[in-house]
């Protein structure tokens, strides 16, 4: 089912550990271990006045101001969502010295979604750690990634492993989310870490309810954005050489140093997130891959479209950050995550690891090296910032929230006139951009074609 990318072969790559990486024989998958499943009941009801938070499936959502909001059509795709309570008894683990300090029962929850029917079901679950840097749950991957992964018959399961989200559930909705928790605030977030781990053996060997009744998962890959990624490095480096239970990481928005291991892990940076030329000399390996994506932000239209009207739905009155350069970069960095998770399965299931990605230039240590137009350049680059028609920056300033925003900065006519003189021009050159990046494997056909259509649709008055 799923959509492979042919002909890595054009992708500039060297070396003896990339060549092991490419024809060597598959990782070794997880297994369910000796340790705890977390206990498993729900789903839990959903009803006129009580719904899982920012759901997919809740009431409509109201307009924004950034644009018309991008919303995740589950019966579109054939797909169901349901929300479960888990329990379980949580070791705390010291990250520093990867010893077991302690433990404390919690009770938090996850939401699933995946196919209606079990034959659609690819047999790969992602786990992802849902980031609370807003203080509430926020789905950032689902929201970046949704349409792939329905298209492909993945499960999405989005867990509230940390005492922020956990907390502003019980507060956000009492009836449905009172018995919520996960330790007080002496514990920081000590138990998170175990209750990951439970949570992917759950899905694999449930104890109590069956979350996912009658699917064979075989492969658990583990994802988070920003401070979530933050918590998987350092789950990847001091829990899971004992736990075992995660196949793949994907390590999105975090510059967090990884251990070496024999588990692929992908990190993927947009430009926003790479603030030192020494960050991009990070080496891949056998089991590493690293890609910076030029021309993005650390939150783009697309999530931003997705996540914020239902912040402002389950938070009425939420007010939009105002920054000092319009934000939210174009460039599409989900056609590139898309890519990358479609690379991950099949790396832990066939062994054939991602191609090596270029990484973002610098003039200095400190310095973006850019075009006359501001552009970044090397990464992975995107037609829609290869074939620029207006400055995309992953900074920006103003309130406290918009240098995670980036910039998006339209060329002016003249600009546009002088770089575009015809149409067939224009889109001639995003064809040739999107075939590379096409062939490069940094775009699946689908979001390929979106490049492609997007084109075609511009339309300016010389033309």
């Amino acid at each position: 089912m799923r959509s492979r990318t042919p002909l890595r072969c054009g992708v500039a790559a060297t070396g003896l550990a990339v060549l092991s990486g490419l024809i060597g024989a598959a990782p070794s998958q997880a297994e369910p271990t000796d340790g705890p499943a977390a206990t498993v009941s729900g789903p839990v009801p959903v009803t006129g006045d009580s719904y899982p938070f920012m759901s997919a499936d809740g009431p409509d959502v109201p307009p924004i101001e950034a644009g018309e909001p991008i919303e995740a059509d589950l019966g579109e795709h054939g797909y169901v969502e349901e929300e479960f309570l888990l329990q379980g008894t949580a070791e705390h683990r010291d990250l520093g010295t990867g010893e077991v300090t302690g433990a404390s029962p919690y009770t938090t929850r996850m939401v699933v979604r995946r196919p209606a029917r079990t034959r659609d079901f690819s047999g790969t679950a992602f786990l992802e750690w849902n980031n609370v840097s807003f203080g509430q749950d926020i789905e950032i991957d689902w929201f970046l990634s949704h349409d792939y992964l329905m298209r492909e018959g993945h499960v999405w399961v989005g867990l509230s492993a940390q005492r922020v989200g956990v907390d502003a559930l019980r507060d956000w909705d009492p009836g449905r989310y009172g018995d919520l928790t996960v330790g007080g605030p002496a514990l920081a977030d000590a138990p998170a870490f175990d209750i990951y781990s439970q949570t992917a053996r759950t899905l694999r060997s449930p104890e109590g309810v069956d979350p996912l009744p009658g699917f064979d998962v075989d492969t658990v890959i583990a994802t988070g954005h920003s401070q979530s990624a933050r918590y998987l490095s350092a789950y990847h480096n001091s829990v899971h050489p004992d736990h075992g239970v995660v196949d793949a990481f994907m390590i999105h928005g975090a510059p967090t140093a990884l251990d070496e291991g024999t588990t692929p892990v992908m990190r993927l940076m947009a430009e926003t997130d790479v603030r030192l030329r020494s960050q991009s000399e990070e080496p891949d390996s056998e089991y590493f891959r690293r890609w910076e994506v030029a021309g993005t932000a650390h939150v783009g239209l697309t999530e931003y479209l997705a996540f914020a009207p239902l912040i402002a739905r389950e938070n009425p009155g939420t007010e939009p950050q105002r920054c000092d350069r319009p934000p939210l970069s174009r460039i599409p960095f989900h056609h590139v995550l898309n890519a990358a998770y479609d690379h991950m399965v099949d790396w832990v299931e066939d062994g054939d690891a991602p191609p090596e990605a270029p990484r973002l230039e610098w003039d200095d240590a400190t310095t973006a090296s850019r075009d006359e137009h501001g552009n970044q350049l090397g990464g992975i680059r995107l037609a829609e910032h290869e074939v620029a028609t207006a400055l995309n920056h992953g900074d920006n300033t103003g309130d406290p929230f918009c240098f995670l925003q980036g910039t998006h900065v339209p060329f002016g006519e003249e600009t546009l006139e002088e770089l575009y003189p015809r149409r067939g021009g224009y889109v001639s050159q995003v064809n040739r951009a999107v075939n590379r990046a096409r062939h490069d494997g940094y775009l699946l056909s689908e979001d390929a074609r979106d490049s492609r259509g997007a084109a075609l649709r511009t339309d300016y008055p010389w033309w």
